[in-house]
């Protein structure tokens, strides 16, 4: 029960929600009194939850008895809930955008850690640039997959095909590069080799859209995205130079 608990508190509930919700599934039906006894919870918290989930339709009333209980209709109920906020949030999406883009003044720097920050920040690199743009990334490959889930990065690749991204390579000369030079074309890699006695450098930065995407894989993951047209120009120039000084 601790767990299905904790899986509705990832949905956005509160823990006394969540007791009060799972109390009254095993109930079946009851009475505030039944429900706090059930839950654990104080009459008066039980008091105070119960009008909030009957307005959002999550739980039923009805009178028994001269007594008023409650029951949970059909757990069922709880996706179509979250899947009317969906629908919701879609609805007043593009004007919340349009306030967005006229913003003077937007936030510039994201920070990320962890694996689940990884994945949130290498999503973000195919978000936002569409089919046919490229991606711009000079990558340190030695021991690239102790760091990052070979599953997850093959994965990342085949979707990145599947939308028509290429991306432009610059990698030191390590087995792992030369693992992935066979299917560059497959992938839509560009790659060039740098010599690796002299680039020795094993984080990663990635270059698109108008951002920056600066990587440490080794430290845990810890990455930051900087939304900046210049800075991203300044980057691009970067790449290019040491592009064209590579055979």
């Amino acid at each position: 029960m601790k767990e299905l608990s904790e899986s509705l508190e990832r949905l956005g509930w509160h823990n006394k929600k969540a007791k009060v919700y799972l109390a009254l599934l095993q109930l079946g039906e009851g009475s505030v009194i039944d429900i706090a006894y059930k839950s654990g919870l104080k009459r008066t918290t039980v008091y105070n939850i119960l009008p909030e989930m009957v307005r959002e339709g999550i739980v039923t009333t009805g009178i028994k008895h001269q007594k008023k209980y409650y029951y949970v209709e059909n757990p069922k109920n709880l996706k179509q809930d979250f899947q009317d906020k969906i629908n919701y949030i879609e609805k007043i999406l593009p004007e919340l955008s349009a306030i967005h883009n006229i913003m003077p003044y937007k936030p510039k720097i994201s920070y990320y850690e962890g694996v689940g920050g990884m994945k949130e920040l290498y999503q973000d690199t195919l978000n936002s640039i569409h089919g046919g743009d490229v991606i711009l990334s000079y990558t340190g490959f030695r021991d690239y997959y102790e760091f990052i889930p070979r599953e997850y990065m093959d994965w990342y690749v085949a979707e990145r095909v599947r939308r028509k991204i290429r991306i432009r390579m610059i990698v030191p000369d390590f087995p792992t590069t030369r693992e992935i030079l066979p299917q560059a074309a497959s992938t839509l890699r560009e790659i060039k080799v740098a010599p690796g006695d002299k680039w020795q450098f094993s984080a990663d930065t990635e270059i698109y859209a108008n951002k920056v995407a600066l990587i440490s894989h080794a430290e845990n993951f810890i990455g930051v995205i900087i939304e900046s047209k210049e800075i991203n120009q300044m980057q691009r120039m970067a790449f290019e130079i040491m592009w064209n000084a590579l055979k």
